[in-house]
């Protein structure tokens, strides 16, 4: 299975970045501040999505169970850096939000303190992405 590892920097505030983690298996998005993740979200299975929602820590980083997903949303692994598109804003309260979008197409969207954040790629609200 295919692995990928990125950072992508926020044009107008360097201290901020995401980094992304194809492990193999799954793919996460960290908002980081520096060296700190201080906000997280899923992005995609590359392994079979598991039929029960069973967290052990054993698993971690975790696949997102079925009863998550939208069975329509599929996605191709990450292959290379130019795949991925990072929209940065600055809210009026100051606060950074970055979109998250994978050859064109948006996938997730977080912020300092999400954790998790949103994504168009599941159907209920779980521990690893929220609904957007």
């Amino acid at each position: 299975m295919q692995k990928f590892s990125g950072q992508f920097y926020c044009e107008f505030d360097r201290f901020c970045s995401v980094k992304i983690v194809d492990d193999g298996r799954v793919a996460y998005a960290y908002f980081t501040q520096g060296d700190d993740a201080v906000g997280d979200v899923w992005l995609y299975n590359q392994a079979e999505a598991p039929k029960v929602s069973f967290w052990n820590p054993a698993d971690i980083p975790f696949l997102n169970p079925v009863e998550y997903l939208n069975k329509d949303a599929k996605i191709a692994p990450i292959n290379a850096a130019d795949e991925v598109r990072c929209e940065w804003l600055e809210t009026s309260d100051g606060i950074i939000e970055v979109d998250i979008l994978i050859r064109g197409k948006f996938i997730a969207q977080l912020s300092p303190g999400a954790k998790p954040g949103f994504s168009v790629l599941v159907v209920k609200d779980g521990p690893l992405a929220l609904i957007y």
